[in-house]
């Protein structure tokens, strides 16, 4: 067993040893204590058939007196204190002719175990003396065995132990050595989905189909993996969407730079033309720079949640002038009701939560439509919710919607829904989203209400 390791080789000692400990046990009872206890049992036996035997007596039941002392397997004499033989296998003979020891005549009020040996046979015997009356008088019942029987039946019992110690020592090895295997080849096959995993490979797939504690961690690390995949494609995505929308407007700035250096200096109309290009796509850089900076902070758990109280309607009113121009551009009717509530949250952080929320359904609504935003006390909390009349988003896109780098479409970064996730946990709200494919989308999230 030189090759068994770690947690196998715990596993076998451990059956082994409970093994041993069940045969040591064992071994007592039946090598150590088995004179003692099958005594014991023979005494138990004879008291038994002693009370049936004087009951028999005393009905004057011969048939049954013969077949109670024939199953006795015992020397049996039934006798008064005038030395007459009222039963037993040696009617006949007197008490004192029976060679008889003093011991077991000694008077006595209860059942007394003697242990004795034959004057003349000189065989050790066990006996039990029981007194009685008989026709209203004193008699005694004797019962002996010899003990050159109940010490045969002793060795009889430790010669077959000891086959049976030898082979469940072996079985014990066999068996420790299978349950060890067993319970560790699961181990086995969740360590190497482990390495396989710590090398990148997220192919790897866990076929350990048990109902137990394993069964349970091999699901975990499979939904593990699958989540792992997700999120690394997500990233391939992001690193290749942020190199394309930091390379396309960083070739627009340098392009129109070089344009207005060498050719259009003096040209005022197209410089201003060209300086706005420069300007939009700066603005856009630093957009895409500033949602990752703040994605990951949100998500270090370094960042402090200053809670104030806020009027919501003030805030959406703010929120709204910053969108006015995109408003108008598409024609967006936008619905507000029932705003004039106070909130408990940090501030800049919600108000960011509220913008990007917002940003995603203006973008949703290229021919127009109607932005609601209502606001619905519930006891403790205020619930908000912010819906569009845009395309909606594809039942498949809903269950990734708020994870990290996952876009529905080409556009954006897919940063600005995680972010408005990662804030929206910060203030423990119960936040979510419903949306129909060409009908629109329902954003709502709850926070505290103020005073």
């Amino acid at each position: 067993m030189t090759d068994l390791k770690g947690i196998r080789k715990k596993l076998f000692i451990s059956y082994l040893s409970i093994g041993m400990v069940v045969l040591l046990l064992f071994w007592l009872t039946q090598v150590v204590f088995i004179n003692r206890i099958y005594e014991y049992y023979k005494v138990n036996q004879l008291k038994s058939y002693s009370e049936q035997i004087v009951q028999a007596i005393n009905n004057n039941n011969e048939m049954l007196i013969s077949e109670l002392i024939d199953k006795s397997n015992a020397r049996v004499i039934a006798i008064t204190e005038n030395d007459i033989v009222i039963a037993g296998n040696n009617r006949g003979h007197g008490m004192r002719g029976l060679g008889i020891p003093e011991i077991l005549l000694r008077p006595t009020n209860t059942t007394r175990v003697v242990k004795y040996e034959h004057p003349f046979l000189h065989i050790e015997y066990l006996s039990i003396v029981r007194p009685f009356l008989y026709n209203g008088k004193p008699a005694i019942l004797i019962m002996s065995l010899p003990m050159a029987a109940i010490n045969d039946s002793v060795n009889l019992f430790k010669e077959v132990f000891w086959w049976i110690f030898a082979l469940t020592i072996v079985s014990t090895l066999v068996v420790s050595n299978y349950m060890s295997k067993k319970f560790t080849r699961p181990i086995q096959i969740l360590k190497n989905a482990a390495h396989e995993i710590a090398s990148g490979n997220l192919n790897v797939k866990i076929n350990y189909k048990e109902e137990d504690e394993l069964g349970e961690l091999a699901k975990s690390m499979n939904t593990m993996v699958k989540q792992l995949s997700i999120t690394d494609k997500f990233r391939k995505d992001l690193i290749a969407n942020i190199s394309h929308d930091l390379k396309t407007p960083l070739g627009l700035i340098r392009g129109y730079s070089e344009m207005l250096l060498d050719y259009y200096g003096e040209d005022k109309e197209k410089r201003e033309k060209y300086l706005n290009t420069v300007i939009k796509e700066t603005e856009r850089m630093s957009k895409l720079v500033d949602d990752v900076l703040q994605l990951s902070k949100l998500q270090s758990g370094m960042v402090e949640v200053k809670e104030e109280t806020i009027d919501l309607e003030k805030l959406i009113f703010e929120i709204l002038d910053i969108f006015e121009i995109q408003i108008l551009e598409k024609n967006i009717e936008v619905r507000l009701e029932n705003l004039k509530v106070k909130v408990v949250a940090d501030r800049e952080m919600i108000k960011r939560a509220i913008i990007n929320i917002i940003s995603n359904a203006i973008a949703s609504m290229e021919n127009g439509g109607t932005l609601s935003i209502t606001a619905e006390l519930q006891d403790k909390d205020v619930l908000i919710k912010i819906s569009d009349t845009g395309c909606g988003i594809p039942e498949k896109d809903l269950e990734h919607i708020f994870d990290r780098f996952y876009k529905g479409n080409k556009s954006g970064t897919g940063l600005g829904l995680a972010i408005v996730k990662e804030i929206l946990t910060l203030h423990q709200s119960d936040f979510g989203i419903r949306s129909k494919e060409g009908e629109g989308t329902t954003f709502y999230f709850t926070l505290k209400a103020g005073k």
